[in-house]
């Protein structure tokens, strides 16, 4: 490389300058999701273990019956490793399901299919469930999930009167 000439790291380096340094999208920004503490999702791992592996699997991976309706037209338990759907809800709804249950979302009123965890999981087991959840997906997934969760506490876009 001659020294009149910008190199690629000189031109790379000006690229981030020009966005700020974050990841863009034709979105907007998209800031990259947090690093999981493996200790955390360890910890989350064991909380998994204890209580939930009856329903959904030894290693998150669900019945393999998971997506199709019984004869009552309710879903089985899904799983929450990638080949699932628990990396599409924001930690809210993920958070709001382990803690206060859930039935199903097209009934509503319908019984709880997942029992509420609320009283028998604190809020750190349930936050480092969560982690495990996270610990099993692909960086793509948890790139696509982090996304939600930002959507989810974004203020809603109101049109002035």
């Amino acid at each position: 490389m001659s020294r009149g000439q910008p190199g690629w790291l000189s031109i790379v380096a000006l690229a981030l300058a020009s966005c700020g340094g974050q990841l863009t999208t034709g979105a907007g920004p998209v800031t990259p999701y947090p690093t999981l503490d493996a200790q955390q999702a360890a910890r989350g791992r064991a909380i998994y273990e204890a209580n939930c592996t009856a329903c959904h699997g030894s290693n998150a991976e669900g019945p393999s019956n998971w997506a199709t309706p019984g004869p009552d037209g309710l879903y089985p338990p899904p799983p929450h490793d990638d080949s699932g759907h628990t990396w599409h809800h924001s930690d809210r709804v993920l958070y709001e399901a382990i803690y206060a249950g859930m039935g199903d979302p097209l009934r509503p009123g319908s019984p709880l299919r997942m029992p509420a965890w609320a009283g028998k999981l604190s809020d750190g087991e349930i936050r480092a469930l969560m982690d495990y959840f996270k610990s099993l997906w692909s960086e793509e997934h948890r790139q696509w999930q982090w996304e939600q969760t930002q959507k989810d506490f974004a203020p809603t876009p109101t049109s002035a009167p």
